[in-house]
């Protein structure tokens, strides 16, 4: 596993946003692939320097503070999926209905990817 990179995957359409892991990402997170309806996003934050305290606790999955969160994890009576490595920053997805109501993504460029979500997300 040395050298093993975990990002997930993000393909932004004008209706859907699909989120692919790889399997070491599906392993970690005893999770799968998910594709969200856009409509069903409330907001779309980015965040730059990751805290700790976002995350909550842990039910199912990885977590090795200030070094990967990855699963399903439950803070302020919300239920979250977790894709989040050190070096990266986060994505934070709001969602109106479904299985959780908060999606914390780890990417490259947060902002980049908040900005071409927000420009498809209905007004």
């Amino acid at each position: 596993m040395v050298g093993t990179r975990f990002l997930a995957n993000l393909t932004i359409s004008k209706t859907t946003l699909q989120l692919e892991l790889g399997f070491w990402e599906r392993l970690g997170s005893f999770s799968r692939n998910s594709e969200i309806q856009l409509s069903e996003i409330t907001s779309v934050e980015c965040v730059q320097e990751v805290q700790m305290s976002i995350f909550g606790y842990r039910i199912v999955g990885t977590g090795m503070p200030k070094v990967a969160m990855l699963g399903h994890y439950r803070k302020d009576k919300k239920k979250m999926m977790v894709y989040w490595v050190r070096g990266q920053q986060a994505l934070i997805l709001d969602l109106k209905s479904g299985p959780y109501q908060r999606i914390i993504i780890g990417c490259s460029d947060a902002k980049a990817k908040a900005q071409e979500l927000n420009s498809y997300l209905p007004v």
